[in-house]
């Protein structure tokens, strides 16, 4: 199967229909924020190993989060509010750093390994208000998260993790709440491991998904998640 290889110096992506079975769409380029920011309204999303080229994909479908279809379990919210506390953007850095111990394993290396040219891009992206984080509190320690990017009314998710059962799940719960409320549309999950049990996500086309993100893209600027 043939495949796209960028360049480093020319800003661009092949359609995302392109993609073979797999979703792969091209290899290459860089984790510029600009480049991060135009595969997100393209409908695509990088995932590769570290130290490897950095590769480009665009499944069908997508895995996402439909808000306006989630039947939201307020009760459920209620109870874990009994045992967390939640914050937005006020700990983004040191969310990233506990998403690196988490998934960054030598002893497993793979495709979830958050390297530094990542955290770097996501860094720089936070700091020009389009990378968000969620952040999950237990007794004043940091216990559990999520990090994305945002922009318009879409949330592309990246990485969540937990050290503390349930706390990924209270993480989601409330930025759905949050999201819901700032009148979003959809958050991308991107692959089903990205959805815990009880969470029920949505299976849209490749090419209803990337017609959602150039609308967004059009009609939008960024929109911050205070």
């Amino acid at each position: 199967m043939p495949y796209f290889e960028l360049s480093k110096d020319e800003l661009t992506f092949p359609p995302a229909y392109f993609a073979d079975n797999e979703g792969f769409v091209a290899v290459g380029g860089d984790m510029a924020p600009e480049r991060l920011l135009l595969a997100y309204n393209s409908g695509i999303f990088f995932w590769h190993h570290p130290f490897k080229h950095i590769k480009w994909w665009s499944p069908d479908p997508r895995i996402v989060l439909l808000l306006n279809d989630v039947e939201f379990p307020e009760n459920r919210l209620n109870l874990l509010k009994e045992y967390f506390s939640v914050t937005f953007n006020t700990e983004f850095e040191k969310t990233l750093r506990l998403c690196q111990e988490i998934y960054n394993v030598k002893e497993r290396m793979n495709n979830e390994w958050l390297s530094e040219r990542s955290f770097r891009t996501f860094m720089t992206l936070h700091q020009q208000g389009y990378a968000k984080s969620v952040e999950i509190w237990k007794e004043n320690e940091l216990i559990g998260g999520l990090f994305g990017v945002s922009i318009g009314k879409l949330f592309f998710n990246e990485y969540l993790f937990s050290r503390v059962r349930d706390a990924n799940e209270f993480a989601v719960l409330s930025l759905i709440k949050k999201l819901k409320d700032e009148n979003f549309k959809l958050i991308d999950m991107q692959k089903p491991t990205g959805v815990f049990d009880g969470l029920p996500y949505d299976e849209v086309s490749r090419i209803e998904y990337v017609g959602i993100c150039k609308t967004n893209a059009e009609n939008y600027g960024n929109n911050i998640l205070n």
